[in-house]
This record gives structure tokens, C-alpha cells and sequence, in this order.
């Protein structure tokens, strides 16, 4: 069986809507969760980028909202995290996170990331390769699978395309600033949790008036968020986010793109989608 890190996280207000964990709270304790469970089993974050000049670039993270949990509901989460290494070649690194409340597990993720071998600069930059050998080792059996993970962002994208119920379309622009980055001065992955939420809110408020079914989106709460990573935001990198909205057969979905703006050739930066 696969090794977990399981521990408590106490809870406080920042990190809540009125309705739910926010999703840029999930994602940093999710960062967290892994995080600790290299630590534990591994080696340390730290002495992975210092020591051994390998970092990890996150690609493919799913968010599921199983059980209500409010503020109001519970001083502290119980916090279980499992990982393993994917891939023909020890391509990825998925980590695995619920958070547990006084109802069960009420937030489940998933987490892809790919290996970098880093140059050595302040800016953290490398290619990809295979997670080396001497670190490998350090899994066990059962944490070693051959088949990679695949990202579902395309292929719900396209699901909402074909059933061709858009509602709303439009765009919103975010400057990443040094509180939305890593140390490495590139936005933290988290944090575009936030923009595409801001984008959402922003569409709402916009569209709302005249698509009355858009402003469900400023009071139910989120149930699954997929996000794609392709190319990371640096430091003052001014974001342009466009966002479609979709009716669905079980409510609504929020497709959003993040591209540099102005920049019309290029592809996207990420790709977040939201299902309430």
C-alpha cells in the first residue's frame, strides 16, 4: 500500500468563501501536502533543488468538492496525502490530497507534475527529464506506475463545445505581481486559481443581468476544478483571461484562458475549467 503523511491543518477564515474552501486555499495546502510527503519519504524541497538540481513544474491538477465543509464547521482538517512516480520513464510525479471534516472527505486533488533539470540560475529554469535514478529509488514498488497521467481539461473543453449551449463570453486582465509569485519570481500555480475566480466574477457581473441563469455563479459553490498548466507567468507579465461561460445538463461550467495579452500568436499560458 502505497505511504501516506497524514496530519491536521487548523482552519481559518482566509481561507474560506461564505460557501466553501476557496480554491486557491486548496491549492496551497495541496502544494503543502506534497510538499511534506517528499519530505517525509523522499528528501526535502529544499534539497531537492539545492542538492540534487531537480525541480518539478505542475501541469494537471484536478480539485473535487465531495462534502460541504464551511467555516463555521470544523476548527481543523485531517490532511492525508499519498504520491507516486508515473510514466515509461519516471515522466511525472502525481500526488494525491483529501482534506477530512467533521462529514468525511470534503475536498479531494490530484496533482501532476513533470521533472526539471535545473541550470542553476535564480530563476529556477531547466528542461525536462526523468526524475534521476537515485531518486526513484526512494519509492516503493506500489508507488511506481508505468502508465502516465492524462489531464481531462481538452476533453471537457471540447464536451462543452459540442453540446453548444455557450451563455456568455468575455475578458479580464490580471498583472502578475511579486505576491502572486514563487521564489522564483514566476506565478505561484495557485494563485491562477484566483484570476480565473475573478474572471468568473467578473463575466457574472457583466452578463448577468441580461443571462439571469450566470448569477447562480456568485452564490453556489464550486464542485470541480481542471487545470492545465502550459507555459508559466513571470513577474509583471500582464495576463488577459478569457472566459466562456456554458450551460450544462448540471448547471453551469467556466472555461477560462490565460494568455499573455497581446500576445495573439502565442498559445496559453493555462487553462482552467470550473463546473459548478
Amino acid at each position: 500500500m502505497p505511504r501516506s503523511s497524514t496530519y491536521e491543518a487548523v482552519l481559518d477564515a482566509s481561507l474560506f468563501t461564505p460557501v466553501q474552501l476557496q480554491p486557491t486555499a486548496v491549492g496551497r495546502l495541496a502544494f503543502q501536502a506534497g510538499t511534506r510527503w517528499m519530505r517525509d519519504h523522499v528528501c526535502s524541497h529544499r534539497t531537492l533543488v539545492h542538492e540534487h538540481q531537480v525541480g518539478f513544474v505542475l501541469w494537471s491538477w484536478q480539485l473535487e468538492y465531495v462534502h460541504p465543509l464551511r467555516f463555521l464547521d470544523a476548527d481543523e482538517v485531517l490532511v492525508d496525502v499519498t504520491a507516486r512516480v508515473r510514466g515509461p520513464r519516471a515522466s511525472q510525479l502525481e500526488v494525491e490530497m483529501t482534506l477530512e471534516g467533521p462529514a468525511g472527505v470534503a475536498v479531494r486533488t490530484r496533482a501532476a507534475s513533470v521533472p526539471l533539470r535545473l541550470s542553476g540560475d535564480e530563476a529556477l529554469s531547466g528542461a525536462p527529464r526523468s526524475l534521476p535514478e537515485a531518486l526513484v529509488t526512494a519509492f516503493h514498488d506500489d508507488e511506481i506506475e508505468r502508465t502516465p497521467h492524462r489531464s481531462q481539461v481538452r476533453a471537457l473543453g471540447a464536451g462543452f463545445e459540442r453540446e453548444d449551449d455557450q451563455l456568455a463570453v468575455g475578458e479580464t486582465q490580471f498583472r502578475v505581481h511579486r505576491h502572486h509569485c514563487e521564489v522564483a519570481d514566476q506565478w505561484y500555480w495557485a494563485e491562477t486559481l484566483g484570476f480565473a475566480a475573478g474572471a468568473r466574477e467578473e463575466l457574472v457581473m457583466r452578463h448577468g443581468k441580461a443571462v439571469p441563469g450566470l448569477r447562480r455563479a456568485l452564490a453556489a459553490p464550486l464542485r470541480r476544478v481542471d487545470v492545465s498548466w502550459l507555459r508559466a507567468g513571470q513577474l509583471w507579465d500582464l495576463i488577459q483571461v478569457r472566459t466562456t461561460a456554458h450551460g450544462t445538463g448540471e448547471g453551469l461550467a467556466f472555461v477560462h484562458e490565460l494568455r499573455l495579452a497581446g500576445d495573439e500568436d502565442g498559445g496559453p499560458y493555462a487553462v482552467v475549467v470550473e463546473q459548478i
